[in-house]
């Protein structure tokens, strides 16, 4: 809003200086259009530069943080009669206490929103991901209206709440997405709404689904999914294969836990 006004205010200003300075109003029209258009891009270079100073305060933070709850792992994992449960617990601890602080950084953004038309709702879903990560979905749930479901991961995202609460917009909602979903991270929206309609008995939907994977995503774990559905083994449907990618929509948990833990930023 605030940059429009700018250009608006310095586009008037140098129009009616070139107008005055010319004698001709068409002139004038132009010399405004002009100002207005640089005036936009200006603004908006420096809202750029500003936004990725604090996205990589936040990258370099997560990182750090990263590394060392690595190293802690490692150290406690290294103690005899370490209790996994105990291990998971301290890890989930501080992985919550480093992804607070990264929100306190997207709160050095809030100055620019009124200069960014988007930036509230880009701001906004990364806040919602950072929260689902360590499983706050109440905070989740309040920003979700306010996001941008441009990537996989974020729409994965919305696709799980949306089954958790039983949305009844969760099947066009996919659908749209599922149009577009293609390589790596697109086969999560797949394999994500394919497990959803496997839960609610619709293996034939599922199947459906399956079978339009195979034209955006060349991915194992969906053919076999599909293969296990077609010949009625639904009991072995599984995403596990896909690992941490699957898990961190925290709709499973895994069934069996590895002697050597990460971190899940």
């Amino acid at each position: 809003m605030f940059t429009l006004i700018a250009a608006l205010i310095a586009g008037m200003a140098s129009g009616f200086a070139a107008g005055k300075v010319t004698g001709s109003p068409v002139w004038g029209a132009v010399s405004g259009i002009v100002v207005m258009m640089i005036v936009q891009i200006v603004i908006g270079i420096i809202i750029r530069r500003k936004v990725n100073k604090v996205n990589m305060s936040i990258q370099m933070q997560m990182e750090l943080a990263k590394e060392k709850i690595q190293r802690k792992i490692n150290m406690m994992q290294q103690r005899p009669g370490m209790s996994p449960k105990f291990l998971q617990g301290t890890v989930e601890k501080d992985q919550a206490a480093a992804v607070h602080q990264a929100l306190e950084l997207t709160d050095n953004l809030k100055r620019y929103y009124n200069w960014s038309p988007l930036l509230r709702k880009q701001i906004n879903t990364m806040k919602m991901m950072f929260h689902y990560q360590i499983k706050e979905f109440d905070k989740v749930d309040e920003l979700m209206s306010g996001c941008l479901f441009f990537d996989p991961v974020s729409q994965a995202m919305r696709m799980a709440r949306m089954y958790k609460k039983n949305d009844p917009k969760l099947a066009k909602f996919a659908t749209a997405k599922l149009r577009t979903a293609k390589g790596e991270q697109g086969a999560l929206l797949f394999a994500l709404y394919s497990w959803i309609l496997v839960k609610r008995d619709d293996v034939k939907g599922a199947i459906d689904v399956l079978v339009a994977s195979k034209k955006r995503c060349d991915n194992e774990v969906l053919n076999a999914n599909w293969e296990r559905l077609v010949n009625g083994k639904v009991k072995n449907f599984s995403n596990a294969a896909m690992g941490e990618m699957w898990y961190m929509l925290h709709l499973e948990e895994p069934k069996v836990k590895t002697q050597r833990m990460r971190p899940q930023f």
